[in-house]
């Protein structure tokens, strides 16, 4: 094995340790023989943006207009390395075949080496980084350079299939990187679009919030919401403050730490950056919105730092990822 291809695949194993402890294949998409998988992760329901047809390549962010589809569903991404000496059309016709097999349609194939996957010439540099869409249970700068040094510096070859089925469509995305040199691999998302499960907010009453603050001295909620990487609270999660300003109006005595935390995907500086802005939005929020003094909340961001659950699966970051009443 060429000694660049060994160091790929040891950085990608180092690197993606925490999801391949987990590791196993999709059912519908299967894996390329000898192949080694390197990278797992399952969203019980996400959204994410795939290609479905020729693009305008003009960044590594710019993930929108001709080409691509937001799809929503249950997500699982997975990464391989091909063995050595199988080329990366060698894959994608047997995916193909593969997929074919089990009634899935083949919407869109493509290669960077000729710019059939563009609207306006070959762009091959950022092909798999925009294929990949970046949104996996890694630190996004580590991943984020990962694909770009070793999928983006090369062609690549890319395969859209989809299966219209009575319970959702199944959408299959798959980037083969064609450099030899650091060794081929495959990026495979499959998404089932299904039905997302609802009722599973709690709004915590403020009588039960304040049985738990006298008994406990703090509290977890999770009926306040944020979007993917962002601060915003989205309008949904008012239910859930209204019922804090209420416990606050009714206790005007009453003083809180408002903290956030988050999951474990992501590095410490940069989930500790997010939780402190979360936790300044629910207090700005409370204030602004409903009157609360300011002085009377305390805005603390603590990250990753203090899970309740594990981070292997989307069911403990779930439970990581709350808004912390704690009395002071």
């Amino acid at each position: 094995m060429p000694r660049s291809l060994k160091l790929f695949t040891l950085l990608l194993t180092l690197l993606l340790a925490p999801l391949a402890a987990a590791a196993q294949d999709h059912p519908l998409l299967g894996r390329y023989n000898d192949s080694k998988q390197v990278g797992y992760k399952v969203d019980a329901y996400d959204e994410a943006r795939i290609i479905t047809g020729k693009i305008n390549e003009r960044g590594s962010t710019a993930q929108d207009g001709p080409g691509w589809a937001l799809i929503e569903g249950k997500i699982t991404t997975l990464y391989y390395i091909l063995p050595a000496g199988r080329t990366s059309l060698e894959a994608q016709r047997n995916y193909e075949a593969a997929l074919k097999s089990k009634g899935f349609e083949i919407a869109f194939t493509c290669s960077t080496e000729g710019g059939s996957c563009f609207n306006e010439g070959p762009f091959p540099g950022l092909f798999l980084g925009l294929a990949l869409d970046g949104r996996v249970d890694m630190p996004k700068l580590q991943l984020g350079d990962l694909v770009r040094n070793y999928f983006g510096k090369g062609n690549g070859r890319y395969l859209y299939a989809r299966l219209n089925r009575p319970a959702g469509t199944v959408h299959v995305s798959l980037a083969f990187s064609d450099d030899e040199s650091r060794g081929r691999a495959v990026i495979a998302r499959v998404i089932e679009s299904t039905t997302m499960d609802t009722g599973m907010i709690k709004v915590v009453e403020a009588d039960e919030m304040s049985r738990n603050l006298d008994a406990q001295g703090r509290i977890n909620l999770y009926g306040i919401l944020f979007d993917f990487d962002k601060a915003e609270i989205k309008p949904e999660s008012q239910p859930q403050l209204q019922q804090i300003a209420a416990l606050l109006k009714r206790n005007p005595t009453l003083r809180l730490d408002v903290v956030g935390h988050t999951d474990g995907q992501g590095g410490a500086a940069y989930n500790l950056k997010l939780s402190d802005a979360r936790a300044f939005a629910v207090v700005a929020d409370l204030a602004m919105r409903h009157g609360i003094d300011r002085t009377r909340l305390n805005p603390v961001g603590k990250g990753m730092d203090q899970p309740i659950a594990s981070n292997a699966d989307e069911a403990g970051r779930a439970q990581n990822r709350r808004v912390e009443l704690v009395k002071r």
